[in-house]
């Protein structure tokens, strides 16, 4: 086992609470003589004004806006291009207003009302993802201080893209020493959609990262792999590719249910002085001293199983979170693990094939750097394609997870 070493910079990402309301705000104006579609004022601008009242249900749509326009607050440019990325598939963003009877289009976070702010560009781009790929990967290499964005229509639609990820993304400054914190937004989720509408292939880009399975990863990894579980995590992210003094790429396993969960929603408290992304979650709502049995997930997958450790009364059982996968958070993990003194099992829970997800990547890790040697799987069985795509199947293993994951402890 290695011994604790230092753990991985924590930058300090988060803004003023009064910055962060004006800035969303400011995300939901228009001009008085602008012809917003009528569900809009209700289900955007009048719920987003309500949630920053409030301040507790941050959404994932919400986060993200208060990220790019902060970011855009303080002088940096911002552009993410995709299909569809003006109002996003999923409808959370809507930063690309359309005019009802001029068509005229309206971006609200181009005018925040201060002087040097940088620019949001949209752009809704064909599906050809090979060439668009390309085009952002040279943007953000020439510019550095744009946050440059693609998001995927589903995760992975970045297959017509693949040459791009291996031969420029994920090796360019290994070969030539480009730098680019160029972000990916993969769309990713078991639901029980067909094969290319649910998984992002996450182990294609943990096994084409030199992070090492036996030594701890410094930042200096070729590309970062986070899988988020909370809206002020996703506002971290963003955030801190500009943020930080260094560029990486940053591959984001993004949601799909999680935009609109209102557990995965975060407290505006979340997103001020002194707050950060978190590599590991730890669980707090167990006493350690009793707990036998500790799960770890990654993303989504959290929260189906923390339902059913509620409903179900685990009292014996921590779930903890590990939202970044590339670098691997060495230290943080072995103090997680240190807490629990009494514990008959670990177990590692994923809603992917075990041939998918992170389970190969996270095993070794887990056992040489972790110290953690009998850790178990919970997930389902291998398979050559993403998803099985036939709803009874898909509901049989959904309940084979759960129940490999709360196995009756010996």
């Amino acid at each position: 086992m290695v011994q604790p070493g230092e753990s991985l910079t924590q930058w300090d990402t988060g803004l003023p609470m009064d910055v962060l309301k004006y800035i969303g705000a400011r995300s939901t104006l228009v001009p008085e003589d602008f012809n917003l579609h009528p569900q809009l004022q209700k289900t955007h601008v009048e719920a987003r004004l309500k949630k920053l009242t409030s301040g507790n249900v941050i959404d994932w749509g919400l986060a993200e806006a208060l990220a790019m326009g902060s970011l855009l607050y303080q002088g940096f440019n911002v552009r993410i291009s995709g299909q569809d990325v003006g109002r996003a598939t999923f409808s959370h963003r809507h930063g690309m207003l359309v005019d009802q009877e001029t068509n005229e289009v309206y971006v609200p976070m181009n005018d925040l009302g201060v002087e040097n702010q940088g620019r949001l560009e949209m752009a809704n781009s064909p599906l050809s993802e090979e060439a668009v790929l390309a085009f952002e990967y040279g943007l953000s290499v020439d510019n550095p201080n744009n946050l440059v964005i693609w998001e995927a229509q589903f995760g992975d639609f970045f297959n017509g893209a693949q040459i791009i990820l291996d031969t420029y993304v994920g090796s360019g400054e290994s070969k030539w020493g480009l730098q680019t914190a160029l972000t990916l937004l993969l769309p990713h989720g078991m639901d029980g959609a067909g094969p290319e509408h649910s998984s992002c292939r996450m182990e294609r880009f943990l096994q084409n990262c030199d992070s090492l399975e036996d030594a701890p990863d410094g930042e200096d990894v070729n590309w970062h792999i986070v899988n988020p579980t909370t809206s002020a995590q996703y506002f971290h992210l963003l955030r801190r590719q500009m943020l930080r003094n260094f560029r990486k790429p940053l591959v984001v396993v993004a949601p799909k249910v999680l935009l609109r969960l209102s557990a995965a929603s975060s407290d505006l408290s979340e997103m001020t002085p002194g707050t950060h992304f978190k590599p590991v979650i730890g669980d707090n709502k167990i006493d350690p001293n009793a707990v036998r049995r500790v799960v770890f997930v990654s993303g989504k997958h959290y929260y189906a199983v923390a339902k059913h450790a509620e409903e179900n009364n685990f009292e014996d059982t921590a779930i903890v979170r590990l939202e970044q996968l590339c670098p691997f958070p060495t230290k943080e993990l072995q103090d997680e693990v240190s807490r629990y003194k009494h514990v008959k099992k670990f177990v590692w829970s994923q809603e992917e094939h075990q041939n998918s997800g992170a389970w190969s990547f996270v095993q070794p890790r887990f056992a040489n750097l972790v110290g953690v040697h009998n850790l178990a799987y919970a997930g389902r069985v291998p398979l050559c394609q993403p998803a099985v795509g036939v709803g009874s199947v898909h509901q049989r293993e959904v309940t084979h997870i759960i129940q490999e994951t709360f196995k009756k402890l010996k």
